[in-house]
């Protein structure tokens, strides 16, 4: 079996009456392009799930699908029947609730398999409207990790402190006065984000403080390494194994 990294979210760009499912897919993948298809040798999903939420197999998991460009090698593809209208061209978010449950479900039987695997819509790797509909707000209403090698964001399991507490929690005694001036550009910095910010570790080193700083986004977490006199100096995409959460400045 070759490696699992991805699952890749598609749509059939279909209309909302559409009763289609793998057959005809294959169908249209395997015709020649000469007769309007995709000349492939098999169906480019490896799943379909139809509007009543039927869930079909497509091309065996084993083999590589033809759905994302650069990313077939090792990622699952699943297509949702749908996700335009019956003008059959603009796009729109249809999808039934049936649908919608069944990808839980099979997102949570393949997430058995390969932990690991991230989940993402067609649309980051390419520029599309497919899936259509909104990956990051399915996952949530779902309970599905996005990325489960990413820190869970709910920040009520970490500590949360406010400006004067800051000093208490590192236990360095009173608070200097550049520690001050950096809580408030921290709070600048959350306001700005809107969220909470994650603070990794602090150093104070040539009277320089220097705080590293994670903000959870939909898509992955920012990691700043903010120095009172050189502000932002690097940003990275950063998991869960890479460093360790301490505390929410909320």
């Amino acid at each position: 079996m070759r490696p699992i990294t991805k699952i890749i979210l598609h749509c059939s760009a279909n209309g909302p009456s559409c009763t289609f499912g793998v057959k005809e897919i294959r169908r249209f993948h395997t015709m020649p392009v000469s007769q309007g298809g995709r000349g492939w040798s098999d169906i480019g999903y490896h799943y379909v799930i139809k509007r009543d939420g039927t869930l079909e197999e497509g091309r065996p998991l084993e083999k590589a699908g033809a759905h994302t460009t650069g990313y077939n090698a090792e990622s699952i593809g699943i297509c949702l029947v749908g996700g335009v209208e019956s003008d059959g061209r603009t796009p729109d978010d249809n999808f039934t609730t049936a649908q919608f449950e069944t990808l839980a479900r099979l997102i949570e039987s393949l997430r058995s398999r390969w932990p690991k695997a991230t989940i993402h819509g067609h649309s980051e790797f390419a520029n599309k409207a497919c899936p259509v509909f909104s990956v990051p707000k399915f996952l949530k209403s779902y309970g599905i990790e996005k990325d489960p090698s990413l820190v869970d964001w709910d920040s009520a399991r970490w500590p949360h402190f406010k400006p004067g507490e800051f000093s208490a929690l590192w236990g360095k005694g009173p608070m200097p006065l550049e520690w001050k001036k950096t809580l408030d550009a921290l709070e600048d910095l959350r306001s700005m984000y809107g969220k909470p910010l994650y603070l990794e570790s602090t150093s104070w080193k040539d009277n320089r403080l220097t705080c590293d700083i994670r903000v959870p986004s939909d898509k992955h977490a920012i990691f700043i390494r903010w120095a009172m006199d050189a502000g932002f100096t690097s940003a990275r995409t950063v998991t869960a194994n890479a460093v360790r959460v301490y505390g929410v400045w909320e």
